[in-house]
């Protein structure tokens, strides 16, 4: 059942696997970055785990020309990870989850039309159970992975689902963990991965994976204890005052392949400028208002093919949407949720959805990357640098 679930939504990474790339590293990196500067003693205090992962699985043969290659073969994992204890406020508020990187590798059934499979990835690990000695969680990764062998119509036309060596991974699992000592924890897991170029280069109809699978891991030092959550006075940041509003200005590209539509290969370029205005509900979360302001220069060919005249100024589609940001200290999320208000060309529909990464680079400047989404598929994905005030 597990498999047949996240088969049905294995183009869940079209919608959300790049940008959340971006945001699991930076939550990572947030925790870590001064790892190295610490002296053992307070590298003790970090709740570092070692975590060695084997598992056996299948491809899920999504596509008819796929079943050429239906085979079970095993896969293995390393991991370092943070078991958070409350240290910072959003720990303790989503039930002190795991965050860490894995590297992955897999033989892929030992056909040569596909090679093998390497993987290096970020994810965080949320508790739905976590008792003294039980833990029952849901693990969520994503990150960079490389494919040996790709399509080429003439020396490998049999892979049709491969494009380019370099893939987004996505990394699903829900695991089962018992501690036999304060250390050593042994568990079961369920998951499914998938390989995806985000349709940057043709063909991507990707590869996804299910498994099962055995994990132990391995705290370096005795853990720490969880430190209880302080609750805030989230009355303060209801009065409409300078303190709790924020004006966000950002600047993102993206490159955008439409070869399937086109018939040839050539990439275009999106660019956007992005406004919020957005309000304090909470110490973790904001709502606003933002403008958007895209230029998509594949809109220019698709205009023409169709033999419709137009100028730049019909290319242009300004939107207006409705934001909501969730942070965790220096990093952010924010979804959208927006209709196109102008432009020739609406192939993708007015309506439109955007989820994005943002991470502080210092009082008032942050990076960010986005992707918009019509509905579920995936238009571009962007990345940018922005201004903030307060």
């Amino acid at each position: 059942m597990f498999c047949l679930v996240f088969y049905y939504f294995c183009d869940v990474k079209k919608i959300f696997g790049n940008h959340i790339i971006l945001l699991l590293l930076l939550l990572i990196i947030n925790d870590f970055t001064e790892l190295s500067a610490k002296t053992p003693d307070t590298i003790s205090g970090r709740n570092i785990q070692i975590e060695v992962r084997s598992s056996y699985g299948f491809i899920i043969c999504h596509h008819p020309e796929m079943i050429y290659f239906r085979a079970h073969f095993p896969l293995y994992e390393i991991s370092v990870q943070q078991a958070t204890y409350g240290k910072k406020y959003w720990q303790a508020c989503i039930n002190y989850p795991a965050v860490g990187v894995s590297f992955m590798y897999t033989g892929l059934g030992g056909f040569s039309e596909l090679g093998e499979a390497y993987a290096l990835y970020p994810y965080i690990s949320f508790n739905f159970l976590k008792s003294r000695r039980n833990q029952l969680n849901f693990k969520l990764g994503v990150g960079v992975g490389y494919i040996t062998n790709t399509y080429d119509p003439k020396e490998n036309p049999k892979n049709t689902f491969i494009g380019d060596h370099y893939n987004a991974i996505i990394n699903l699992a829900f695991e089962y963990n018992r501690f036999i000592t304060n250390r050593l924890s042994l568990g079961v897991f369920t998951g499914f991965t998938h390989f995806s170029n985000g349709a940057r280069r043709s063909p991507n109809n990707g590869i996804n994976i299910a498994h099962l699978g055995l994990n132990a891991r391995y705290f370096i030092n005795e853990p720490k204890q969880h430190i209880p959550r302080q609750e805030k006075n989230n009355g303060q940041y209801k009065p409409w005052t300078k303190k709790n509003l924020s004006l966000y200005i950002a600047f993102t590209y993206a490159p955008k392949d439409i070869e399937e539509y086109i018939g040839y290969n050539k990439t275009w370029s999106v660019y956007n400028l992005e406004i919020d205005f957005m309000k304090r509900l909470t110490e973790m979360s904001k709502i606003g208002i933002g403008f958007d302001f895209v230029f998509d220069e594949t809109d220019k060919e698709i205009l023409y093919l169709d033999n419709r005249p137009y100028s730049d100024i019909d290319i242009l589609r300004p939107g207006i949407n409705f934001a909501y940001e969730l942070s965790f200290s220096s990093t952010s999320f924010m979804i959208y949720a927006g209709t196109h208000l102008a432009g020739k060309e609406m192939g993708g529909g007015r309506l439109y959805q955007k989820l994005s990464a943002k991470q502080n680079i210092c009082k008032h400047m942050f990076a960010i990357c986005t992707l918009t989404t019509h509905f579920g598929w995936a238009d571009f994905f962007s990345f940018g640098i922005g201004y903030k005030i307060n």
